[in-house]
C-alpha cells in the first residue's frame, strides 16, 4: 500500500490533531477539529479518499454532506470501506488550517507511516555509530 506523503501540505502550516473513536454508522466526534477549522453548521462538504486517508474539504456547490449542528461527522460508508475504517476504530483527525482541510488518518496508515519513520531513524543511528 502506498504511504501518504503530506510533506508539502503541512510544511510551515498549522495542523491541529485529535484522536477519536468511530461510532455506529461511521459517526466521529469532530467538534474540536471543526471548530479549529472554523467550519460552522450547514457548511457544505465533500469527502474523498487518497492513499488510505479520508479527506474532507468545503464544497463549492451545495451537496448532501454538510456540517451538522452536533458537529459530529458521518463518514460515508463507501469511503470508510475504501480506507479500511470500521466501527470502534480510532482515527486521527488532522485539521490542516492553512489548507482548510480535515484529514482523517486510520490507525493502520499511521502504523505504516511510523514504522517507516522508525526504520529510517534506526538506519540513521546505525550510520552515526560507525
Amino acid at each position: 500500500m502506498p504511504v501518504a506523503d503530506l510533506g508539502p501540505l503541512v510544511d510551515g502550516g498549522s495542523v491541529a490533531f485529535s484522536l477519536v473513536k468511530v461510532g455506529g454508522n461511521g459517526v466521529v466526534a469532530a467538534r474540536i477539529a471543526l471548530q479549529q477549522l472554523e467550519w460552522i453548521p450547514g457548511r457544505a462538504l465533500r469527502f474523498s479518499a487518497s492513499s488510505g486517508l479520508l479527506i474532507v474539504a468545503p464544497a463549492e456547490k451545495p451537496t448532501t454532506a454538510f456540517v451538522p449542528q452536533t458537529l459530529n461527522l458521518t463518514l460515508p460508508a463507501r469511503l470508510r470501506a475504501r480506507c479500511r475504517i470500521r466501527t470502534g476504530d480510532q482515527v486521527l483527525l488532522a485539521s490542516v488550517l492553512d489548507h482548510d482541510l480535515l484529514v482523517i488518518y486510520p490507525l493502520h496508515v499511521l502504523h505504516t507511516m511510523l514504522a517507516a519513520y522508525h526504520d529510517r531513524l534506526a538506519a540513521t543511528s546505525e550510520d552515526l555509530g560507525r
